[in-house]
């Protein structure tokens, strides 16, 4: 071999070597706002260069999720199908039509996103909020049914041009799914994800940790201050709940109003099931679960999930003036006290 070509091949030999001494650890990066009418918080692992354009394409997920499926963006699709304008249809409200028909499907109608009418009617959102009355129930009450609905190329076909859809019990879990999919997309496997509650946790902490989610304690109102006595820790799923103990008006009669809304017979739901805590896979399917069981209510909730073993829950209630709870046996190992 010529002498002269053996310092090259020994440094062609070291600068591979270097370089991967070199690679980038990733470090800990937090994104926090509001959308949606709500939080979002995300925690994730990434090296510099992965994180370049990260904040920006998570800003436009959000964004292009408020002009698909956000009932608080003008123009957007489903605002556009309330209208009965007959807009073509986006990815995004297909995955989400489908997805919530799927779970309608599950829960045998307690969740249906064609009651948009009627939440409408009840005016949550509304700065003057005016009573709604028994007749206007019931005259709203027949535009409601998912099986109603169905989508043929890309178009929505309306059974009644009255039906109003509304997707609020899995928006934000379909938000939380979207960006944990977009961050798994780019290498990322160490994250948490929380959009108004609604969270999904990949891989672990820099300290080997599994990332943690607590679980919130009913309050007696609105502006109480946040309690937790539980949590547990995620292992590459979603954990979602839902409640009535916040999201609620009290009308003129005195009558407390819960903004769950039966699709059955449109009224407020009260009973006592305060709260209901899904752990699933995915954050969709845990929002939509959540809503449904607030539907129906404890007793119907524990019979449903009997039926469905592989199903994770905790549920709150009140009985003999004290809170209650009931977790289903494959989730009491995983509910771990604060204390």
């Amino acid at each position: 071999m010529n002498l002269y070509l053996k310092p090259l091949i020994v440094s062609l030999l070291i600068i591979p070597f270097f370089i991967s001494c070199q690679k980038e650890k990733p470090a800990e990066y937090t994104l926090d706002g509001m959308v949606q009418g709500s939080y979002y918080h995300i925690v994730y692992y990434a090296t510099q260069t992965q994180n370049k354009t990260i904040k920006q394409d998570i800003t436009n997920i959000f964004s292009q999720i408020d002009k698909s499926v956000s009932l608080w963006h003008k123009e957007s699709i489903i605002n556009q199908i309330n209208d009965n304008k007959n807009p073509t249809l986006d990815t995004i409200f297909i995955e989400c039509f489908n997805k919530s028909q799927e779970i309608s499907a599950l829960t045998l109608g307690n969740l249906d996103c064609t009651i948009g009418a009627l939440v409408e009617k009840y005016g949550f959102a509304a700065k003057n909020r005016e009573p709604i009355t028994q007749t206007q129930i019931d005259s709203l009450l027949k535009y409601v049914g998912f099986k109603n609905l169905r989508i043929e190329n890309q178009k929505l076909i309306k059974k009644y041009p009255q039906t109003k859809i509304d997707f609020n019990a899995i928006a934000q879990g379909y938000t939380t799914d979207k960006i944990s999919e977009y961050l798994l997309s780019q290498n990322i496997e160490s994250f948490i994800v929380d959009v108004g509650g609604e969270v999904r946790a990949n891989g672990k902490k820099e300290n080997g940790n599994l990332w943690r989610c607590a679980i919130e304690q009913p309050s007696d109102s609105i502006d109480s201050e946040r309690k937790y006595n539980t949590y547990l820790e995620l292992k590459n799923n979603s954990i979602v709940t839902s409640g009535n103990y916040r999201k609620y008006y009290i009308d003129e009669s005195g009558t407390r109003k819960s903004h769950t809304i039966s699709p059955f017979n449109g009224k407020s739901v009260d009973h006592s099931l305060l709260s209901a805590s899904v752990v699933a896979q995915n954050a969709t399917l845990a929002d939509g679960l959540a809503t449904a069981f607030m539907v129906m209510g404890l007793e119907k909730t524990k019979e449903f999930l009997r039926k469905h073993p592989p199903l994770k829950a905790h549920l709150i209630y009140w009985e003999n003036n004290q809170f209650q709870t009931y977790t289903t046996e494959n989730l009491k190992p995983e509910i771990k006290s604060l204390d």
